[in-house]
């Protein structure tokens, strides 16, 4: 499976209008409705019209047209409209549009497999590596800076998943529905749509022609993918300009102003961020353009459809490829993120559970007395590490009537961030334990994925390689008999 190549959507579509029509008249012949001399005939005329340099500013079907009279124009006589025979436009423009997809698709697949892997990789180096995670803006709990990243690795990972299902769904052969009722002659869409590299044929005729869903899927999962990278880079841009001494970007992605020397703009990721927005909303708008097209073949749609397609899957390939540099060449200041871990009294969550395993206190008086520790804290600008054996002891009696004593450094065990995220060993919890593990998990996810991909690929190739075989096969043999 390989990226999708940068050429203009007329060349790709007359590109796949050839293949679609090859595999059609190789399955004429094999169902024996003409026999090798007028497939040889058509297929030499086909090479010609596919070498052929496209129409420009046509529509699919006017495209498909204007592809079929080249075709009768360049085939000898007695050959001429054979082609046509037991196919019509609406199959061809359904084939297309599915084709122009899964090339895209694949581009998509191979940039979301890149783009995890750095993430892998740098959170990997970074397991460690102590910072403030944030809810509604303020300090929520200390955690390491893999952990922060698992909130991008994930949904990826899922949208990974996600990318095999919309595959499987578009990667499906329209070819032999024709204009929706299929033909009353002996066509073989199976064969057709092996020769196409497709998984089968879609399994109703008229669905075949005016299915819509598999665009709002390819839609919703372009979405996402720009959505889940725009998330993490407006985080790192609030980071940026609340504390910018915590990132630092690569050169690339800062802007310069000769009148402002001292400053350094994140202007290349904010500009990043804002093309995420932009393919999120182009997204939606295809999704629901999808939807709303009316029941029926897809006609007159088919060109909105196809273009929207082309741009949602671009626009999310380059979203997540722009992603996959930027956190590349993204420097981590360790020492500060570290001391900004405890502030903001981030680690008190673990007051109650301090009183509860360590001082014996029953769970509600154990929150109570943590709850009002933590609001005199806050009032009088006391960090956790501030947090005095009297200061418990006086909360203590106000709650339960009585001191407690504590060990103050058996509460500093409780209260420092590194050990506060020791402790967290669940699955999938920060601790350097658990967030390793979890990567090995993500990691062994992404590789069958890449297995996938690599196979699909292999597939399609042996596809291409079969159907010009059997061309270069049937060309060669009207060769040695004089046929041609």
């Amino acid at each position: 499976m390989s990226a999708a190549a940068d050429v203009s959507p007329a060349t790709a579509s007359w590109r796949d209008i050839a293949a679609a029509v090859s595999a059609h008249v190789l399955m004429l012949r094999d169902v024996g409705l003409f026999g090798d001399d007028v497939l040889a005939a058509l297929l030499t005329a086909l090479d010609a019209t596919a070498r052929a340099a496209p129409p420009v500013s046509a529509s699919l079907d006017q495209l498909i047209g204007q592809f079929d009279e080249r075709l009768d124009a360049l085939a000898p006589p007695g050959a001429g409209g054979a082609a046509a025979v037991g196919r019509a436009r609406p199959e061809l423009v359904a084939t297309v549009l599915r084709m122009a997809q899964r090339d895209r698709l694949a581009a998509l697949a191979m940039e979301m497999g890149d783009t995890r892997r750095v993430l892998l990789d740098l959170a990997a180096a970074h397991a460690v590596t102590l910072m403030p995670a944030h809810a509604d803006g303020q300090v929520a709990q200390p955690t390491t800076f893999a952990h922060f990243l698992s909130g991008t690795i994930a949904p990826l990972g899922r949208l990974g998943a996600r990318l095999r299902t919309v595959w499987a769904d578009v990667n499906r052969s329209p070819m032999g529905a024709l204009a929706l009722a299929s033909s009353g002659l002996e066509v073989d869409r199976e064969r057709v749509a092996g020769l196409l590299g497709c998984d089968g044929p879609v399994a109703s005729t008229y669905d075949a022609v005016a299915a819509t869903d598999h665009v709002a899927l390819v839609a919703d999962l372009a979405g996402s993918s720009a959505a889940t990278c725009r998330r993490l880079l407006d985080e790192l841009s609030v980071w940026l300009r609340t504390e910018p001494t915590s990132f630092r970007l690569g050169d690339a992605w800062l802007g310069y102003d000769p009148a402002l020397p001292q400053l350094r703009a994140t202007t290349g990721l904010r500009r990043l961020a804002d093309d995420a927005r932009g393919v999120e909303a182009a997204a939606a708008a295809l999704a629901a353009r999808a939807r709303a097209t009316p029941y029926g073949p897809v006609g007159a749609a088919a060109d909105a459809l196809h273009l929207g397609s082309r741009d949602a899957l671009d626009g999310a390939t380059a979203v997540l490829g722009g992603t996959r540099r930027l956190v590349g060449g993204l420097e981590v200041n360790r020492a500060y993120l570290a001391n900004r871990a405890g502030k903001a009294l981030s680690t008190t969550s673990d007051l109650a559970v301090f009183l509860l395993v360590e001082e014996g206190l029953e769970p509600a008086a154990a929150r109570d007395v943590a709850a009002l520790i933590v609001a005199r804290a806050a009032e009088s600008g006391v960090e956790a590490s501030g947090i005095t054996r009297e200061m418990v002891d006086v909360a203590a009696l106000a709650v339960i009537g009585r001191e407690v004593g504590i060990e103050i450094e058996a509460l500093n065990r409780y209260l420092a961030p590194r050990p506060f995220l020791e402790r967290r060993t669940a699955t999938g919890a920060p601790s350097p334990a658990a967030t390793r593990a979890y990567l090995d998990q993500e990691r062994l996810r992404l590789a069958g994925d890449e297995r996938w991909r690599e196979e699909t690929a292999g597939r399609l190739a042996a596809a291409r390689a079969e159907l010009d075989r059997l061309a270069a096969e049937v060309l060669g043999s009207a060769e040695q008999t004089g046929r041609l």
